[in-house]
């Protein structure tokens, strides 16, 4: 099973576009690039998902980090793609929630 922790971003932007973004920062492909369950692996065998807000609702943005080795592992990759994508982008980013 996995652990998840969100990072909520507050921008405009489809999944691909974000993936694409986090998938930059980070130095990895996006797998699965078009389809539903496209992601970007982790090395330490998680990986960041993106989901999207549902039709007619306002952002944000969920960036879920999912990582099998235990929830304190996903808090803390979720802070490091946090303190990565807040270095890298201009991305307006909350709190982790898990």
């Amino acid at each position: 099973m996995d652990h998840v922790a969100t990072i909520v971003a507050d921008i405009h932007a489809t999944k691909p576009e974000a993936l694409a973004v986090i998938a930059a920062t980070l130095d990895a492909p996006v797998q699965g690039a078009h389809t539903a369950h496209a992601f970007v692996a982790l090395p330490h065998g998680g990986r960041v998902e993106v989901e999207i807000p549902k039709f007619g609702e306002a952002p944000p943005l969920a960036i879920d980090i999912h990582d099998p080795r235990g929830a304190a592992q996903a808090r803390a990759a979720a802070q490091s793609l946090l303190d990565l994508l807040a270095d890298a982008t201009a991305w307006p980013l909350h709190h982790l929630h898990d």
